[in-house]
């Protein structure tokens, strides 16, 4: 026995052993302290680390996207020209949508109006003088159209045909200053003259003059065509009374209107050809 505790190696072992020992103790009662430690050293450095986590990712995704530029820009090219295709679609879908909403009127008039034999007519010119309001429709002799026929809408009344060649037709517009119809007031019946207008800040509208001072008329009042002159038929609508006023010695009235039809985006007409002898207001 002796021996052996005078014997170096069993020194070594004995001590070995109570190390370990102590070690497993340690870590079984001492966890929460040593965590403490662990902490007391990383979390300084836990934003460091966060930061430099981030920074890592986003040189990451720059690597990746200048490796891959070549890729990234025939896709980007790509969708580009697809969206430019889809947008002109787009374009063309309200192009069929618009042209079939007026299609749709233009069949819903002439199916009002069967007295009237109607020849359509697609608006190719206008003239963009400030002093004459006129179109150039592509119907002409060889489609039956002659001299002074009324020219009209779904909308009301257009104009009406002052030149005529085999393909193609002038339209002087109510709104042109040389321009004359013969009107009344759909509620009173009272009868004036409608003419275009000279002044630059009533441009499209017209003015109804010669009517009564005893004449009773308000602004919303319609205006259609009296059929007196036998160029425009009777009824045809003209536009709404949006002002009254006396001529300076109080003889006679005259009234500012809107025309009906939208002379600014005119593309479809008509042209009134025959009337039947049973006519009526169409409006």
């Amino acid at each position: 026995m002796a021996t052996i505790l005078k014997s170096k190696s069993f020194w070594i072992i004995l001590t070995t052993i109570i190390i370990l020992v102590s070690l497993i103790n340690f870590s079984m009662e001492d966890a929460v302290w040593l965590t403490k430690i662990k902490d007391l050293f990383i979390k300084p450095f836990k934003p460091l680390h966060e930061s430099f986590y981030v920074f890592n990712q986003r040189l990451k995704t720059t690597v990746e996207i200048i490796l891959n530029y070549d890729d990234v820009r025939d896709e980007n090219k790509r969708l580009r020209k697809r969206v430019a295709q889809l947008e002109a679609q787009l374009i063309r879908l309200k192009e069929i949508q618009y042209e079939n909403e007026r299609l749709r009127e233009i069949l819903n008039f002439k199916e009002r109006n069967t007295k009237y034999s109607l020849e359509g007519a697609r608006v190719i010119g206008r003239n963009p003088s400030n002093w004459f309001e006129e179109i150039l429709i592509d119907k002409g002799k060889k489609d039956g159209l002659v001299l002074n026929m009324a020219v009209v809408t779904a909308k009301g009344l257009v104009g009406h045909i002052t030149n005529v060649g085999d393909h193609w037709a002038k339209v002087q517009l109510i709104i042109d200053p040389n321009s004359a119809v013969s009107g009344m007031i759909q509620r009173t019946r009272d009868n004036g003259v409608i003419k275009g207008v000279f002044e630059p800040e009533n441009r499209g509208l017209c003015r109804m003059v010669y009517l009564s001072p005893e004449a009773n008329i308000v602004p919303g009042d319609l205006v259609i065509s009296s059929g007196l002159g036998g160029i425009f038929p009777k009824g045809l609508l003209i536009g709404e009374i949006i002002k009254v006023s006396k001529d300076e010695n109080q003889l006679l009235k005259h009234s500012l209107l809107k025309p009906s039809v939208d002379f600014e985006r005119l593309e479809e007409v008509f042209v009134i050809k025959k009337i039947s002898p049973l006519e009526e207001d169409i409006f």
